[in-house]
């Protein structure tokens, strides 16, 4: 059997997700309205950076992963990119929520290289976390909880982002709303940094590798792109992150335009998604106990999309009703995360079995890179809609076109995406059974080694 995993050692491991998830929550939630609505960018713009930004970012991950997996030291192989990237990452984090004295030109320019960076360095410190989670413990079910209390921190960090940026840049800023962006931002940055020491410091990591030399850099992208699961893997991932963004980024356009009275109610509303999402990874354990993780992320889908098909058809006045919804919606869609999370240790466990080569830095490049794509075509999609709908920058009043536009963005686009989700994660093999017959045919070879 695997190592169990104490208490103290997930929740330590949670709080670095927690600390991640300060900026890149803001990014998903935040950064279009903020680029669009503080920083003085139209929304044709937005979209180049969110294209060139993440696509350009998420090519580099396959590159770091290798990079990192190779990487040894008295302090680990992962655990030592959190303890020395988390200030050049705050650091960074506040720069891109903060507007400088230029025109227009310099002013993307620097949206360009800013938002680059962060991303670059969230490359840098979230693929060797990705990878700490599989090799704390080879325990199936271990996984599943250890990644059940990361993604309640996660969000966690989320809900921080969304009830206490917003109200802290109105107080921090008296007036100014980019002067308080960056303030508040400041406060997170701090917070991060932190909150990542005390993951380095508190987590082990222990799953040795069967193999016990690096193959070449095109060998282990090689034998990522012939795992079939993780072909698939990075499919769902690519998919559904498009869909979560595509919805996390009009969230707030929706809320402010769509919804009857509720812009001063923009705050609670990111909040209460976050809220429902909290419970919803603390519970994603249980579901995994009555029914098959694969099975169990298909269903999750199909929910997802079906609350966001009924969204469509809430009336603008509904204001509780909207309330209810955007909590269930966080529940059932942050449910999915700690699946992934267990699935990208599945899949490396099937890929060190098939190629001998334990690769856990390097899935989880290729699993981020899907994600940063995802997230690239999800933002971009979100705000080239709006391009397409007429949406006005600077907080002016919209057409009905423009605000029906940005209803169907928030509910019909990613209900789409969902089910697309869900069918790709229906042809993957990794079942109950196959799973556990995997992680005792490792801990076999392990003991033999």
């Amino acid at each position: 059997m695997g190592h169990k995993l104490s208490t103290k050692e997930k929740v330590g491991f949670s709080l670095g997700d927690m600390a991640g998830n300060f900026v890149y929550q803001s990014v998903v939630l935040l950064l279009a309205f903020y680029y669009t609505d503080v920083f003085g960018l139209d929304a044709v713009t937005v979209t180049s950076i969110f294209i060139f930004v993440r696509i350009f970012d998420a090519v580099t991950d396959p590159i770091m992963g290798v990079l990192i997996d190779r990487n040894n030291s008295r302090w680990g192989k992962y655990r030592p990119f959190l303890l020395f990237l988390c200030v050049p990452y705050a650091i960074v984090s506040v720069l891109v929520f903060t507007v400088p004295d230029l025109g227009i030109e310099g002013k993307t320019i620097y949206a360009y290289v800013t938002y680059a960076l962060l991303m670059l360095l969230f490359t840098a410190t979230n693929i060797p976390y990705f990878a700490l989670g599989s090799v704390m413990t080879s325990s199936v079910k271990e996984r599943v909880s250890l990644n059940s209390y990361r993604f309640v921190a996660a969000t966690g960090g989320g809900l921080i982002i969304t009830a206490c940026v917003l109200p802290l840049a109105d107080v921090l800023g008296d007036g100014d709303k980019a002067l308080g962006y960056q303030q508040a931002m400041i406060v997170m940055a701090v917070l991060s940094v932190v909150l990542f020491i005390i993951c380095f410091s508190s987590t082990t990591e222990r799953v040795k590798p069967i193999n016990k030399d690096n193959c070449g850099f095109i060998s282990n992208v090689k034998q990522v792109l012939k795992n079939d699961q993780w072909r698939l893997l990075g499919l769902a991932v690519l998919v559904l992150v498009s869909a979560q963004t595509v919805k996390a980024t009009s969230a707030i356009y929706y809320i402010t335009y769509y919804a009857e009275d509720a812009k001063t109610m923009v705050a609670w509303f990111l909040s209460i998604w976050m809220i429902g999402g909290m419970l919803g990874s603390a519970f994603a354990n249980k579901l995994t106990l009555v029914m098959c993780k694969k099975n169990a992320w298909v269903l999750l889908c199909l929910i997802s999309a079906l609350l966001s098909v009924f969204t469509y058809f809430v009336a603008a006045s509904a204001f509780y009703l909207i309330f209810i919804i955007q909590f269930f919606v966080g529940f059932f869609n942050q449910m999915m995360a700690p699946l992934i999370t267990s699935f990208m240790a599945e899949v490396t466990d099937y890929g060190e079995l098939k190629n001998k080569n334990r690769q856990d830095a390097v899935i989880a490049s290729f699993t981020l890179s899907s994600l940063k794509v995802g997230v690239a075509i999800g933002g971009a999609s979100a705000t080239y809609l709006l391009s397409v709908y007429g949406y006005q920058s600077g907080g002016v009043a919209q057409s009905e076109e423009t605000i029906s536009g940005i209803l169907t963005i928030f509910t019909l686009v990613p209900a789409i995406g969902f089910v697309i989700t869900g069918v790709i994660i229906h042809q993957m093999k990794l079942d109950k059974k196959t799973v556990e017959q995997n992680e005792m045919l490792l801990q076999n070879l392990r003991a033999e080694a």
